[in-house]
């Protein structure tokens, strides 16, 4: 074979994990979590403490069911210093971390599919999702489209 096309052949081999990563990034489309979302500007800090957390933040004056906006696993069902439930879940390297829902109706180790209900929210209250491509955040708006901005 002529050392052009080693090279070459090498090149592509060496890329190929690097396509397929990039393609597994590109391809994530996640449902809205509200049927009819409004999506809020987090709240300024008072004090700089360094970059923000990259969220949406929905709520929803018609809806309380929140669903999966993906296929997922349930992995943490708990409650946070005000009451309210947190649900930690994983699609594939991606670690999403719910919170403010008033009602759960998933369990730990629960699989779940897109537009399955996960919970409920109290009218006009808020949730927050977060989201980590494993340990570094992503910013979910970049994968999830939801109703209109306020």
């Amino acid at each position: 074979m002529h050392l052009f096309h080693q090279k070459y052949l090498l090149l592509a081999f060496l890329c190929l994990p690097l396509t397929v990563l990039a393609q597994k990034k590109d391809t994530l489309r996640l449902a809205c979590l509200l049927d009819n979302a409004t999506e809020h500007a987090p709240e300024k800090q008072a004090i700089n403490l360094g970059p923000v957390e990259p969220k949406i933040i929905l709520s929803s004056v018609t809806d309380t069911l929140v669903k999966a906006c993906a296929d997922v696993v349930i992995n943490t069902v708990q409650r946070d210093e005000e009451g309210k439930w947190e649900i930690v879940f994983n699609h594939r390297d991606y670690w999403f971390w719910l919170s403010g829902l008033s009602k759960v109706v998933v369990k730990k180790d629960q699989k779940v599919k897109t537009g399955d209900i996960l919970g409920h929210l109290e009218t006009g209250k808020k949730i927050e999702l977060l989201l980590n491509d494993f340990e570094t955040p992503v910013d979910p708006k970049k994968y999830m489209k939801c109703g209109k901005r306020q």
